[in-house]
């Protein structure tokens, strides 16, 4: 009966090292990486399975048999793994004896069905895949490890099941958060840190919108210049106005009855001079927008009001004790980013 971990043969085998993150796994410090290879999270998987080869008397794995993506390990195309195993058959075929280290199964892949048709290929071809965490291989033709095989499958096949519900998760989070009326991202400021409101704007200078353009004092373009410059320097810019606020505003004249809008305009004030009030913008996350305070309850508050702002025509208007409960008791309220800053703020009290 074979012995679980690596085949003596691999202290004089040649390592080919697979390391994957996916896109939903990356931290700040890997968004700021642009390449697969200088991704701290993905240095960190290269740098474990090195030791862990180290730690057994096998071979560590060259730079130039070194292959990492950022990828789903759902995805069978991902363009590393599949060239990783292509390296393998291949030195395989010219008579070395190459075997493939990740650092679990889950990083080899989340698909159990792809994966065992892989790891099939692989095992014809003489060639394993070992996870240096568990110290287990697949084995492969001629050096079978039948029980690590299926350790290896069944470890594999559990994050594919985890990642499965995770997703499902995922999809009916976004799906209850959009009947609720709750923003999934962020909407267009209202630039608390105007100088004039630019939808009172907006209308002071309809004129100028309507005159024609080609008098050389109205039209679009002018209208919006005219807005932007009176709202500066912390309201929207030209383009906003012209393009973004343009846009909303005649969708809204269009869906709404006037009574509808005047409501609408009532309740969109009212969260508007809260923000004023409250010194903050949760939205002012854009090149020359002002953020203000760091302020939870104007945070939650948005999230729950912010689908009602931008769609009034589909979603209900927040009541005040619901607004009042999202600025006195936001943590419940909060997106999953704005949660871990909250947590953060937090610990350092």
């Amino acid at each position: 009966m074979s012995q679980f971990g690596p085949s003596d043969w691999m202290k004089k085998g040649v390592p080919l090292g697979y390391t994957r993150i996916s896109t939903n796994d990356q931290d700040k410090s890997d968004l700021s990486k642009s390449a697969a290879k200088s991704k701290p999270t993905i240095k960190k998987q290269f740098a474990f399975i090195q030791d862990r080869l180290k730690s057994e008397g096998l071979p560590e794995v060259k730079k130039e048999n070194w292959f990492a993506e950022v990828g789903s390990g759902t995805d069978r195309k991902r363009g590393q793994w599949n060239l990783m195993i292509r390296r393998a058959v291949a030195l395989a075929a010219e008579g070395k004896r190459p075997f493939i280290v990740v650092q679990d199964p889950s990083r080899f892949a989340r698909n159990a069905r792809h994966a065992m048709v892989a790891i099939d290929e692989l095992h014809e071809a003489g060639v394993p895949v070992l996870a240096a965490r568990e110290s287990i291989q697949t084995g492969s033709a001629g050096d079978l490890h039948p029980t690590e095989e299926l350790i290896f499958i069944q470890l594999l096949g559990s994050s594919a099941y985890v990642s499965q519900v995770q997703k499902e998760k995922a999809d009916q989070s976004v799906d209850f958060a959009k009947r609720e009326g709750i923003m999934s991202g962020t909407g267009a400021s209202l630039f608390p840190f105007a100088k004039k409101d630019y939808l009172d704007l907006y209308y002071e200078h309809i004129d100028i919108l309507r005159a024609p353009a080609e008098e050389g004092i109205g039209g679009p373009k002018a209208w919006a210049t005219v807005v932007a410059n009176e709202a500066a320097p912390f309201g929207p810019t030209v383009n906003s106005v012209r393009n973004t606020l343009r846009t909303q505003e005649t969708e809204r004249r269009e869906k709404l009855t006037p009574q509808q809008y005047k409501a609408w305009r009532e309740y969109r004030d009212k969260i508007r001079n809260i923000l004023i009030e409250r010194q903050t913008d949760p939205w002012g996350n854009k090149a020359g927008q002002k953020a203000g305070k760091l302020d939870f309850g104007a945070k939650a508050m948005m999230r729950m009001v912010g689908r009602a702002l931008q769609e009034p025509w589909e979603y209900r208007k927040r009541t005040d004790k619901e607004i009042q409960e999202y600025l006195n008791n936001p943590k419940p309220y909060l997106s999953v980013s704005d949660s871990k800053l909250y947590r953060q703020a937090v610990s350092k009290r």
